[in-house]
């Protein structure tokens, strides 16, 4: 089982899956195999469902990361939002143009360049930048579905409320904050292989 798979699909499942025994099913007792088999099918409709809102959470958070790091800012130095900055928009945008040898090129056929470069290298981290921001997508859904399923039998309780508001508040800050992590190193690790390919042609 890879690291994506054990991290978005089975711990999610299996927490969600207790969640509805303990509190819908009077903690009925299920062989841990079987929780196990259950829990991944349950996290992987739910990765499912997340894929499927996906355009939904970027409507959120203001757009797609990757477009808002390649779009400037005007009298700004950088791009994104204010925990997560990037200040190299100048610079990957005139590679990946020269590269793609378009200098109208879109955001998302250039962000598909850079995307195409950074998974090709064995060494980048942008795999592991990736696999967070799939958790995190997944755990956002998670917690909405599991929010809506205990209102119907929590609805009159302020402590729910509170609670259920916290974690998808919570959960989604961190979506925003891991989506722009990782386009920004797509971006960093596509100008260090660009940068790196010139000065080998050079030497």
């Amino acid at each position: 089982m890879k690291y994506y798979d054990l991290l978005s699909t089975a711990i999610i499942g299996v927490v969600v899956v207790a969640i509805v025994n303990y509190f819908f099913l009077d903690n009925i007792d299920i062989d841990g195999v079987a929780y196990l088999a259950v829990g991944y099918m349950v996290g992987y409709f739910i990765n499912a469902i997340g894929s499927l809102f996906e355009d939904k959470y970027y409507y959120t958070i203001g757009g797609k990361p990757s477009d808002k790091l390649l779009t400037p800012v005007e009298g700004q130095r950088w791009t994104g939002y204010s925990r997560v900055r990037f200040y190299d928009i100048e610079k990957a945008t005139s590679l990946l143009k020269s590269e793609l040898q378009n200098q109208n090129a879109s955001i998302a056929h250039m962000f598909s360049c850079a995307m195409r470069k950074a998974n090709g290298c064995k060494d980048s981290r942008v795999p592991a930048f990736n696999a967070q921001y799939a958790w995190s997508r997944t755990l956002l859904t998670a917690v909405w579905m599991v929010d809506i399923l205990m209102m119907f039998r929590y609805y009159d309780e302020w402590l729910f409320w509170l609670i259920g508001l916290l974690l998808l508040v919570i959960s989604w800050n961190r979506y925003k904050e891991r989506g722009y992590y990782y386009a920004r190193e797509v971006l960093n690790e596509y100008i260090k292989q660009t940068e790196n390919v010139t000065k080998e042609s050079m030497k």
